[in-house]
């Protein structure tokens, strides 16, 4: 990571919850993050942004070790929440509880509505039928789906729109209690409105979690983040305030991207 990446990483001036110091991953032999180190923000949204196969989604899938999945997949270094190392958790169920993610896709259960929403509750334990019922009404609420469909909470998940699949899915992550939002190009299957309403529904939800968001539109990174990342072949080339990347970026490689120049 160059040098004003990491000066940026650490002025930020607000709690972090999560640090990565000198993280590096390979698949097999190719070395996909080269010595990233960061801290993420508690409460914001942190875009990460930069050209395809610059490492952006396994930065992401690395904060709830998404990445274990693969065979040849390897990593090492620091990635610590709340302090402790991620890289060392054991209980990747417990972790992915605490962090959880939202992918390119609206990807619902074909089941209904509320029982997509009460899914992950029942899968850790929760049996009893008036506290499923609470954690799917908060949790639709959350996402503002909850006025939309309380008469249809026995409704195919399937036959919602592309942006209520979404917004339920993110319900669906909701109801098991996370700290942490991952989203990987979370809008990259919606229409400009439904885009607009899921930026709307992040700024909403940052009072409560962390959110880090992989997108590769410019204009979503600047609207919607808080703080963003750039990243080029694996490094952290810089990382601030969104305003300063897109404005008063530090590094020549960020202006150029940031100002359309090459990417």
């Amino acid at each position: 990571m160059s040098t004003s990446a990491a000066a940026s990483a650490s002025a930020v001036g607000i709690e972090s919850k999560i640090r990565a110091r000198g993280l590096n991953a390979w698949y097999g032999v190719f070395h996909a993050l080269k010595g990233i180190t960061l801290e993420i923000p508690a409460r914001r949204v942190t875009s990460v942004i930069g050209p395809s196969g610059c490492g952006k989604s396994t930065l992401l899938r690395c904060l709830n070790r998404m990445n274990d999945t693969i065979r040849s997949f390897r990593a090492e270094g620091e990635l610590l929440l709340d302090g402790a190392d991620i890289l060392r958790e054991t209980d990747l169920v417990r972790l992915r509880k605490r962090v959880g993610m939202v992918f390119q896709r609206p990807n619902p259960f074909p089941l209904s509505v509320f029982e997509n929403v009460a899914y992950g509750p029942r899968i850790h334990g929760e049996r009893n039928r008036g506290r499923l019922a609470e954690i799917v009404e908060r949790s639709l609420a959350a996402t503002g789906l909850w006025a939309e469909l309380r008469d249809r909470l026995a409704e195919n998940a399937l036959a919602l729109s592309a942006e209520q699949q979404q917004r339920l899915c993110i319900s669906r992550l909701l109801a098991v209690g996370p700290e942490v939002l991952l989203m990987d190009e979370p809008c990259s299957a919606l229409d400009p409105v439904a885009t607009r309403r899921v930026e709307e529904l992040m700024q909403e939800l940052k009072r409560d979690y962390t959110i880090v968001i992989v997108t590769h539109n410019m204009q979503q990174a600047a609207r919607a983040s808080d703080n963003c990342g750039f990243m080029w072949l694996g490094e952290l080339k810089e990382f601030d305030e969104t305003g300063t990347i897109f404005t008063r970026p530090k590094d020549p490689q960020t202006e150029g991207y940031v100002t359309g120049r090459f990417g």
